[in-house]
């Protein structure tokens, strides 16, 4: 079953377990990340569950600007134990469906260069690589 956040401390705990198995990427307290998640209207977050165990997640941040009008799918993760049994496969599908659903006709996803089972999965699901197009830059500021 996949649910959308619902805004409880429990469903963040839920997403920092996901993430403790998976990429360790979340930086703050589950207080934090509630109130980060709360305040941002054009984020989505799902959390796939199985028998009530969280194991996997779903960021979708929607996009409207000068030169784009989509989606992009900010993160996939998927608890260690349930990797490689299609959970993320089965996620991004999701994000396809919630796409058509909002009448938005371009999905994006960005891959680091070493996850190769991440680009397998979007390249299983006829997404296109632009290798050659775009940077990624990124500053962090202190606060």
């Amino acid at each position: 079953m996949i649910k959308k956040f619902d805004g409880t401390i429990e469903m963040v705990r839920d997403v920092m377990t996901i993430d403790n198995e998976s990429f360790k990427d979340i930086d703050c307290s589950a207080e934090t990340l509630c109130k980060r998640l709360e305040k941002n209207k054009q984020y989505e977050l799902y959390v796939k569950y199985e028998k009530d165990i969280p194991i996997g997640y779903l960021g979708l941040l929607y996009v409207a600007n000068l030169h784009y009008d989509g989606v992009w799918v900010d993160l996939i993760a998927v608890r260690k134990e349930w990797q490689n049994k299609g959970i993320g496969q089965e996620l991004l599908k999701f994000a396809q469906e919630r796409a058509k659903e909002n009448g938005i006709d371009t999905i994006t996803g960005l891959v680091k260069r070493e996850n190769l089972s991440s680009s397998a999965m979007f390249k299983k699901e006829k997404f296109n690589c632009d290798e050659t197009g775009f940077l990624l830059y990124i500053k962090g500021l202190k606060k």
